[in-house]
Order: structure tokens, then C-alpha cells, then sequence
């Protein structure tokens, strides 16, 4: 009987590979960005963009790469004018059919002008958290919340995006 169990979990296990599998695939998406800093000599906000490619494997892991416009900010005589290169990993949890709540990590190589992030460029972590909801089979949108941090000033991004998978 025990043995029973245990292929009748080895069934329903394997059974569910084929339904991960159908979400993976090659995606590509673009959208507008929110940025937002905390360095008082400066503006505190400004509206970007994000273009990004990736590869879902499943629908717990991803790896994207992205180019991102930081935004330009100016005060207090000082300017700040960025923008960075990603890559990142996605570790995904799927809630239903359509929706994926996602947690990403990664590292931004950065170039910036102006005087207030320190360095001219240099590469740094990035973090975040999102949720992508799938409208159809290949087209989706995707709203999440990033860190990031650009030499001596932290970002904070907020992005809505549409993605495509192929």
C-alpha cells in the first residue's frame, strides 16, 4: 500500500511538469517608470522609461535583462541625470492561472551625469518585487516596485509594463 502512495505522488508530480512547461518562453516588454529619490538636494521625482527581454523557464523562475532611463532630477545647484543596464533573476509564485506575484534580485551597471551620485558610473544591486497578470496566451502587464542604488543616492522605481511572451 505505501508504495501505491508514493507512485501515485510520483504521477501527480510529474504530471504537473507538463503544466510548467507550458508557461516558459522567450518575453519581451516596455514601459514607463516612476523614480524616486531621497536625496533632500534634489527633485524628489521624476517619470521614465524600462525596455526589457527575458526568459521564463516556469512560471518560479525567470532571468530578464533590462535597460532603464533613471530619470533626471536637479536642486540645490546639483543634477543628476542616469541610466542603467540589469540583469536580474525572478523567482515567481503563480496564483491561479493568470497572475504571478514575482520577487526579482540582481545587479544594474549604471552611467550617470552631474554631480550628486558620486561616481560617473559603477555597477550596484538591485531588488524588487512585482505581479504580472497575463490578459492572453502571449500578452501581459506587468506593475512592480524596484530599488536601486546609484553611487551615493538610493532610487526607488515604480514601472507598468506590457510584456509579450513568444
Amino acid at each position: 500500500m505505501k508504495f501505491g502512495k508514493h507512485l501515485a505522488a510520483t504521477l501527480l508530480t510529474l504530471a504537473s511538469f507538463g503544466a510548467v512547461a507550458d508557461d516558459r518562453g522567450l518575453y519581451v516588454g516596455a514601459g514607463v517608470t516612476h523614480v524616486e529619490t531621497d536625496e533632500h538636494s534634489l527633485g524628489d521625482s521624476d517619470n521614465s522609461y524600462k525596455a526589457y527581454a527575458g526568459y521564463r523557464f516556469n512560471p518560479y523562475l525567470a532571468i530578464e535583462g533590462a535597460v532603464v532611463d533613471l530619470g533626471e532630477f536637479e536642486g540645490d545647484g546639483q543634477r543628476f541625470d542616469g541610466n542603467s543596464v540589469q540583469a536580474a533573476v525572478h523567482l515567481g509564485v503563480p496564483i491561479g492561472d493568470r497572475i504571478r506575484l514575482f520577487a526579482s534580485g540582481g545587479v544594474h551597471a549604471w552611467d550617470a551625469e552631474g554631480d550628486s551620485a558620486g561616481d560617473d558610473n559603477d555597477m550596484d544591486l538591485t531588488y524588487g518585487a512585482g505581479v504580472e497578470l497575463d490578459l492572453f496566451r502571449n500578452i501581459g502587464v506587468r506593475v512592480e516596485q524596484e530599488v536601486l542604488k546609484v553611487g551615493d543616492i538610493d532610487l526607488d522605481q515604480t514601472s507598468a509594463s506590457v510584456y509579450f511572451i513568444f
